[in-house]
């Protein structure tokens, strides 16, 4: 999924059919899947996918997809670093960037990161 310029949506769906073909098989560590959080890991890769897609298909909005960062809340057991406040921070920032903004990107909190 790294190869932005040649991402479908097909693609992307083609690799998260075959990591549910793989898991009912039982065969996800013998095929290279992630051996912790695997579906996790998958869906948030076909979401950034996404997004990359949306953003090259509708140039005139700002499209891109956010990680808070290791937040307290229900999901992780409230073990995580940041505050909701402080997690929220970095998606309310991007849903506010002006027109024009970078789009298509995924950022880490505040910052671009890579896929």
């Amino acid at each position: 999924m790294s190869d932005a310029d040649n991402l479908t949506e097909e693609k992307i769906d083609e690799i998260v059919k075959k990591f549910l073909s793989d898991f009912k098989e039982g065969s996800l560590e013998s095929k290279g899947w992630p051996r912790y959080m695997g579906a996790y890991i998958v869906s948030k890769a076909a979401m950034n996918g996404y997004t990359r897609i949306l953003a090259k298909k509708n140039p005139s909005f700002c499209i891109n997809s956010v990680c808070p960062g290791y937040v307290k809340t229900d999901i992780t057991s409230n073990t995580g670093f940041l505050t909701v406040e402080e997690g929220a921070a970095s998606p309310v920032k991007l849903a506010l960037l002006p027109n024009g903004s970078p789009s298509g990107l995924f950022y880490y909190r505040a910052d671009v990161a890579s896929f």
